[in-house]
């Protein structure tokens, strides 16, 4: 199905004037103590090249357009319905692939190209949310996290983020309750996968997600749960932040098993003067029984260190992936992916980022040089 231009420009038109008219009419719902409606759109629109390959059947050229609207309606200063939704290509992202399901992004497959052919607009969270000074609350569609290696406000270059979103959990129905501490948070959340209709996309439609696929979480109770912790002044040093994680998946099938992770995070700011900082980054994220399948596990590891000067960032990654498949497999008993990536970026603004990476990237048992940029607007109302 061709996607309809016409319906897409108009799409974006609207998020932009909706936008707009929302300050005026958050102060005139202040008067009133009527609901009030905030939030942040993020544009993203991100490109790369291939510069070397081991194999010539992928496209050279990649690109997509990312949008993230992240709406709120709060009702009074505790209660509001929040809502995260995503545009994006879906044959870039979050393909679904069958035999790595967790796969959000392959760098060197054959579905490379620049489009918006399979552009579609996904429900990423929607949920009821109650929020005070001790404690958060949410019911509904979310997304619990894992790690923090996959968030864009990182800027850990241009591919890192959608190597860890991997490991990220997306897409659940369930409940949070997140403990507000002094300088940290603890966050527990039950769930099961959304295999309901809100796990479509429109404009193009991605498809319902199977109930019957056996993944870990596609339960349909509330068999799964994870816990984060997460802070800043570690052991009382100062700019000292970490992560730990936990997450225990439930199966539904005999020939399916529990799935298990773990990830251990940290990333210190280390001040050089009052313009310049540099920033180590590592975590390392362990899983058993990864998506439900018996005895295959992987290990997810990133370094980094990032430095700042001004409204620069330049930065270095290196991302190792391992994923070990049981004897029984047909398919290939190990597999060692790597990134290593050297970024530079600018700010133009609080609102306005462009980041370029050069990487090397080993996928699938093939090797290539990739070059890539990504400009990043974000719009807050």
């Amino acid at each position: 199905m061709k996607i309809n231009y016409k319906f897409l420009t108009i799409l974006l038109t609207c998020f932009s004037i909706n936008s707009a008219f929302a300050q005026d009419e958050k102060v005139e719902q202040e008067k009133h103590s009527g609901p009030i409606l905030s939030g942040s759109v993020l544009y993203e629109l991100q490109a790369d090249h291939i510069l070397s390959i081991s194999y010539q059947k992928t496209k050279s050229t990649n690109g997509f357009l990312y949008i993230e609207p992240n709406f709120g309606l709060h009702f009074d200063e505790n209660w509001a319905v929040k809502t995260q939704w995503r545009i994006q290509d879906n044959s870039t992202l979050t393909t679904r692939d069958k035999d790595n399901p967790e796969r959000y992004r392959t760098f060197l497959s054959d579905n490379r190209g620049f489009g918006l052919t399979q552009t579609g607009l996904l429900i990423e969270e929607l949920k009821l949310n109650y929020e005070n000074e001790d404690m958060k609350f949410s019911l509904g569609k979310f997304d619990p996290s894992f790690g923090t290696a996959h968030r864009k406000s990182k800027r850990i270059g241009v591919f890192a983020s959608q190597l860890a979103e991997d490991y990220n959990l997306r897409e659940k129905l369930g409940a949070n309750v997140t403990a507000l501490l002094e300088g940290s948070q603890i966050s527990f959340s039950t769930f099961f996968s959304d295999s309901t209709d809100l796990s479509r996309s429109a404009i193009n439609d991605r498809g319902r997600e199977s109930r019957n696929n056996g993944l870990s979480s596609n339960t349909g109770s509330f068999s799964s749960y994870s816990i984060l912790m997460e802070g800043e002044d570690f052991l009382t040093v100062d700019n000292w932040f970490y992560n730990f994680g936990f997450r225990s998946l439930g199966t539904d099938k005999e020939t399916r098993k529990r799935e298990n992770g773990l990830v251990v995070g940290s990333e210190y700011l280390y001040k050089i003067g009052r313009e310049t900082s540099l920033i180590p980054f590592f975590e390392l994220v362990k899983i058993n029984n990864f998506s439900g399948e018996n005895g295959r596990s992987a290990n997810y590891i990133t370094v980094a260190a990032i430095g700042k000067y001004s409204s620069w960032t330049a930065s270095t990654s290196l991302m190792l992936r391992n994923i070990k498949r049981p004897s029984t497999s047909a398919l290939p008993k190990t597999a060692y992916d790597r990134q290593l990536q050297f970024s530079i970026g600018y700010k133009f603004t609080d609102n306005l980022t462009l980041d370029v990476s050069r990487a090397v990237i080993h996928e699938n048992a093939h090797d290539a040089g990739i070059f890539g940029g990504n400009l990043n607007y974000l719009y807050k109302f």
